[in-house]
């Protein structure tokens, strides 16, 4: 269990009030500030060597505001041969998450937003494509995992649907899955997402923490 899990309707509504405070900073960013920092980020995270290691990739599709971007990192692994995965969230079903696997940038280009305002796969072609978890695929080695916060301690908080949380237990039988470990999980923060004095970040017994969590000042383990 992770340190500091707590449980209840306190730690709830504590998320509620975190959640709305982090929301309120990130609105206030300047576009190029998000920029430069997604910018940083990402060579930090491309010079790593659990991202040169990894050849099937799950990457979340960000946004305009508020989160790291990870165009870039799609782009350069897709480049590199790298095998690229993304959410597609099922609207008849409001706990799976799968993780299909684009074809190429291309592909990318041709993504349009969903419900929340995410991109996805259209789904008329989910069925078509490849899933992280099908028998017949090789399995995640590395997960670049969203949030609205974090802290120094690698704990995450997520916009409150739990998808992500779900997805990292799930992979934890990734060795009678696929014979191999499960994937490293690689949270992409920029620095108004970080906990600052009087904030934290509580925690359910169900919340997973990440791995490593990279900034645009490098990375914590």
């Amino acid at each position: 269990m992770a340190p500091g899990v707590q449980s209840g309707t306190a730690v709830v509504q504590a998320k509620k009030l975190l959640r709305r405070a982090i929301s309120s900073r990130l609105a206030a960013l300047p576009a190029h500030q998000v920029h430069q920092e997604s910018q940083a980020v990402v060579a930090h995270l491309v010079s790593s060597p659990h991202y040169a290691a990894a050849s099937s990739v799950s990457v979340y599709l960000s946004t305009a505001h508020g989160e790291v971007h990870t165009d870039a990192i799609i782009r350069h692994a897709l480049q590199h041969g790298k095998r690229i995965y993304v959410p597609y969230c099922p609207k008849e079903d409001k706990t799976t998450m799968r993780m299909l696997r684009l074809r190429d940038e291309h592909h990318l280009d041709q993504l349009a937003p969903n419900r929340w305002d995410i991109r996805e796969v259209d789904p008329s072609e989910a069925d078509s494509l490849e899933d992280a978890d099908a028998p017949t695929s090789p399995g995640l080695d590395l997960i670049l995992v969203p949030g609205l916060a974090f802290d120094p301690l690698r704990r995450r908080l997520g916009h409150g649907r739990g998808y992500y949380d779900r997805y990292m237990t799930a992979c934890m039988d990734y060795p009678k899955r696929f014979g191999k470990p499960a994937p490293r999980t690689v949270a992409l923060a920029l620095r108004a997402q970080m906990v600052q004095d009087g904030e934290a970040i509580p925690l359910n017994e169900w919340d997973r923490l990440v791995d490593v969590l990279v900034t645009p000042d490098g990375e914590i383990k």
